[in-house]
Formats: C-alpha cells, structure tokens, sequence
C-alpha cells in the first residue's frame, strides 16, 4: 500500500512540478553496518575487521591452550 501511495504521491509531483532529475535505481541489496556509522580512531591498530577478526582468534586459542 505505501509504495502505490508513494507512487500516487511522486506522479502528482511530477505533473505539478514538471521534469526533475531522475532518481537513481534503487540497489537490490542494502547492506547495514552500524560501526560505519560511528566515528573511528583511525590510528587504533584494531579499526580494521581482519585484524580484529584475527585478534579474536588469538585470544580465544589461548584460552583453549590453558
């Protein structure tokens, strides 16, 4: 219902306002990453994902060795 409203909605714009730009498409898959929302410490040696990755694995196989 909401995106036949929109559509409704956007063609009567249209017709009152006259040509726009045209949107871009919109993508078929929306990835959502809430870090890249936060601000970063770009000196902190673990802001990459591998490194962190790779960190847990460190610490998680030390706790196995105990």
């Amino acid at each position: 219902m909401t995106g036949k409203l929109t559509d409704v909605v956007r063609n009567l714009w249209a017709t009152v306002a006259g040509p726009t730009v045209p949107e871009k498409p919109v993508p078929e898959v929306i990835i959502h990453d809430p870090e890249a929302q936060l601000p970063h410490d770009l000196d902190d040696p673990f802001f990459d994902r591998k490194v962190q990755e790779r960190m847990a694995d460190v610490i998680a196989h030390s706790a196995d060795k105990k």
